[in-house]
Parts: C-alpha cells; sequence; structure tokens
C-alpha cells in the first residue's frame, strides 16, 4: 500500500484527535476535582442529561453534518460548493433555533420522562442542554469544511481551545458551587465562544442563497442517519435510564463514573472518524482501492486494540489514583474492560461498513442499528435487575457485537473489500491473552502496574509484526 497516504491518515489522526485526547486528559486527571464537588447523585443527573443531549444533537442537525461532508465531494465547481456550504449553514441554524423553542416549551414533560416525577429535577437543565446543542448546529459546517481542506493542525486548534475553556469554567463554577447548573452553564458557553470563532470561516467558502436540491441532496444521505444516529446512542446512553429504573441514582452515577475511564477508546475513533473518511472517498475511485482500504484497517484495528488493552489492563490502578479520596467509587472499576471491549467493537464498525458510505447507501445504517439497539435495550432489560451495573456494561458489548457483524456483512455486499480477517484475529487472541496475564498481578497498586506493563509491551511487539508482515502474494512477487 501507498505509505505517504497512511502516514497521512495516522498524522491526520493524531492532529484531529489532539483536542480530543487533550480533553479527556485533563478530565481524567479532574477527576478528583470534579468528585469533590459533586456527588454519586449529581453524576447521576449529569448522566441522563448526557443522554439527553446526545439524542438532542442527532435531532437538531437532522443527518446534515455527514450529509453536508458527503454532498461536497460530489460537487464539480466551487460556486455550487460555496451554495451547498451557504444552504446548509442557513437550514441549520433556522431548525436549531426552531427545535430549541420547542423544547423550551415543553420542558417540564421532558424532564418529567428523563428524571422521574420524583427526580428533584428542575426543568432549566433541559433548557440549557438544548441551548448548547443548538447553538453547536453553527459550528459544524466550518468545521466539515476544515477537514474537507486538510486543515487539520486548524481543526485541532480551534477544538482544543473550547475544550480548555470549558474545562476551566468547569472548575471555576464547581468550585463557586453551582454543581449541575455550573457544568451545564460551562458547556453553554464554551460553545457559543467556539461557534463564534468558527463562523468567519464561512467568509469565501459559503455563499448566501439557497439551493432546494443540494440541501434535498444532503438531506438525502443525512437523515437516514438519525435514526442510526439515535439507535447508536441508545447503544451508548440508554442503559443508565434502565439501570435508574431498577438501582437508585447513585448507582447510575458509579456506573457512568466507570463508563467515562473505558470509553477512553472513543478517543481513538474520534481521532480516526475525521481522517477516515477524506482517506476513503479521496481513494475510492483509484486501482486496487478495496485492498489499500483492508491494509489499513488492519493497521487501524491493532491500533484500537492496543488502546482497549491498555485501559482494560490499567483500570483498577487508574480509579484507584483517581479516587484519592473517595474510595466509596472504586467499585465501578470492574465496568471498565467490558466498556472498554464494546467501544472497540464500534471501532471494528467504523472500519468494516465503510462500503455503505461508499455506496451512499445510508438507508442501511438505520437497518442495522435497529437491530443492535433492540439487542441492547432487551439485554439491559433482562441483566441489569440481576447484575446491576454490570449487566448494563455487557449489554452494550453484546449489541456493538451485533452491530459490527451486521454492518460488515450489509457493506461487503455493496462494496467488497478484502480484509485481512486472519490478522485482525490474531491482534485479537495476542490482546486477550495479554489480559488475561493481569490477573496474576500483584496486589500492591504499584507493583501490578509494572507487571502489566509487560504483556502490554508484548502485545504492541507482536501487533507490528503481525500488521507489517508482508501479505503472502506480495512474498511470492
Amino acid at each position: 500500500m501507498n505509505a505517504g497516504g497512511l502516514r497521512k491518515l495516522a498524522t491526520h489522526s493524531a492532529v484531529y484527535g489532539a483536542a480530543d485526547v487533550f480533553q479527556g486528559a485533563i478530565n481524567f486527571l479532574l477527576l478528583p476535582v470534579y468528585t469533590s464537588f459533586l456527588s454519586a447523585t449529581d453524576l447521576g443527573n449529569l448522566a441522563l442529561l448526557l443522554l439527553f443531549g446526545t439524542l438532542a444533537k442527532i435531532v437538531f442537525r437532522l443527518g446534515l453534518d455527514s450529509g453536508f461532508f458527503r454532498t461536497h465531494y460530489d460537487q464539480d465547481d466551487a460556486p455550487s460548493r460555496q451554495a451547498l456550504a451557504g444552504t446548509v449553514s442557513a437550514f441549520a441554524a433556522a431548525v436549531g433555533t426552531l427545535l430549541l423553542l420547542g423544547t423550551a416549551l415543553v420542558a417540564p414533560v421532558l424532564t418529567r420522562g428523563l428524571f422521574g416525577h420524583d427526580g428533584g429535577a428542575p426543568a432549566r437543565w433541559v433548557v440549557l442542554v438544548a441551548a448548547d446543542v443548538a447553538v453547536g448546529t453553527l459550528a459544524f459546517v466550518p468545521l466539515a469544511l476544515l477537514r474537507i481542506e486538510d486543515q487539520a493542525v486548524r481543526f485541532s486548534i480551534f477544538s482544543g481551545v473550547r475544550h480548555a475553556l470549558n474545562i476551566v469554567l468547569k472548575v471555576v463554577l464547581l468550585w463557586r458551587g453551582l454543581g449541575v447548573d455550573g457544568a451545564l452553564w460551562a458547556d453553554l458557553v464554551s460553545t457559543a465562544v467556539f461557534a463564534a470563532a468558527l463562523l468567519p470561516l464561512l467568509r469565501g467558502r459559503a455563499r448566501l442563497g439557497w439551493r432546494s436540491d443540494l440541501l434535498r441532496d444532503a438531506l438525502g444521505f443525512g437523515l437516514p442517519k438519525v435514526p442510526h444516529g439515535l439507535m447508536v446512542q441508545a447503544q451508548n446512553l440508554a442503559d443508565r435510564k434502565i439501570l435508574d429504573l431498577f438501582a437508585s441514582r447513585a448507582e447510575v452515577g458509579l456506573y457512568s463514573f466507570g463508563y467515562t475511564f473505558g470509553a477512553a477508546v472513543k478517543f481513538a475513533l474520534s481521532a480516526f472518524e475525521p481522517a477516515w473518511g477524506p482517506f476513503v472517498y479521496s481513494r475510492v475511485r483509484e486501482p486496487g482501492a478495496p485492498r489499500v482500504l483492508a491494509r489499513t484497517a488492519t493497521f487501524a484495528f491493532a491500533g484500537f486494540t492496543a488502546l482497549a488493552l491498555a485501559v482494560a489492563l490499567l483500570a483498577p490502578e487508574a480509579v484507584t489514583l483517581m479516587t484519592p479520596r473517595r474510595p466509596e467509587l472504586r467499585v465501578a472499576a470492574p465496568v471498565v474492560p467490558v466498556v472498554a471491549l464494546a467501544y472497540l467493537l464500534h471501532g471494528v464498525f467504523l472500519l468494516t461498513s465503510i462500503g455503505i458510505g461508499i455506496e451512499r447507501r445510508a438507508r442501511y445504517y438505520p437497518l442495522v442499528t435497529a437491530v443492535a439497539a433492540t439487542v441492547n435495550v432487551a439485554a439491559n432489560f433482562a441483566w441489569i435487575p440481576r447484575h446491576g451495573m454490570m449487566g448494563a456494561a455487557w449489554a452494550t458489548v453484546a449489541s456493538y457485537a451485533v452491530m459490527a457483524t451486521m454492518g460488515a456483512v450489509v457493506s461487503h455486499r455493496l462494496y467488497a473489500i478484502p480484509f485481512e480477517a486472519g490478522r485482525m484475529a490474531a491482534i485479537a487472541l495476542a490482546a486477550a491473552v495479554a489480559f488475561a496475564s493481569g490477573r496474576w498481578a500483584p496486589a500492591a497498586m504499584w507493583p501490578a502496574i509494572a507487571w502489566k506493563v509487560v504483556p502490554l509491551a508484548a502485545f504492541g511487539g507482536l501487533a507490528y509484526v503481525v500488521a507489517t508482515r508482508p501479505r503472502r502474494d506480495q512474498q511470492d512477487a
């Protein structure tokens, strides 16, 4: 495969992910601060608000973020691309405003549905979350344009500044005793500053006017991804609501706390995905593209697996380090490896379902995720009453396993990519053996870390050898 293309993909993934990794690292280091000002119940309330906000973001955007990105590559001239950017920006702003007003009108009803009749949550929390989402709709077109133009550094700088501002505001407002309100205001203010800073990028890249045909194309690709996105987030977040039905709000907070550690794997996915789309769509018409994509997917899978293994192996020690004054939170540690596995499977879906996007068959996304979300909800209701938060974690794994399998099958029928299943299986087996070795680690924290570094390093070396070994046909040549 083209080494330059792989280096470019890796470089862009690293740059795109730098801001998210920065935010994650700082938030991770500030966990003792956050847990000093927020109770387990507060963490549970924020987890439910995260569920609402994530679903609202999907509805408010109507899939236009992905629809704009994909449709842009179908335009052959600059005026059409500028008209597309202007039309989508104006439509997104109008939809965001209307949906925010609608949310404000029915906020008490939404609050009761989210928290229950005796949840003690004010309706203003839902309005603050909806405002954050509505303001964020102004930012996705400028961000997509930076990705399209390969301006990964600028993209990362904007995102990094936003995250830094959000973190500073959270610390200050929590320190002043504002609790959940402080966290929500920090999100809203940082998003507003972020959007205001990005809007000038539309100058010269967007043109005032209205092109119904371009909007129809963007919505045609994006709208089917709305139910897809809702069901993906049902997989990620519905477990909090179902857990809330069978356990205390404090256990929801504990589960969310442990989930945060396991979701560190998502940083790699969030970094990779913005670079993966341009990489694929710009090369799909080249000779030998399927083989190049398959080879690239092997390297990406090795990277995802290495991160998931590190998170899973070091989970008990990481949770202990981050809770020096809150030992009661450490019961969430067993959740971490299971959640890390779930996100690894999400990464597999991201890689192997790319044929759906290549062939513009977005309608298959909601079909796949409908089945996966159904499995998730059913498993949550079956396992949470017996196993509590561990049942919720394993339900997420089950649903992502279904999603990855179905995504690969559907995608292969649309656009066949000869994925290197043997190499991927070898990498996965090596990771499982390395994780199992952690069972024999010493009980003391620092000796345990020293013990676990050895299989982690061994896995890294083995995965590199497996991923870089020449293909048999190349050896014969």
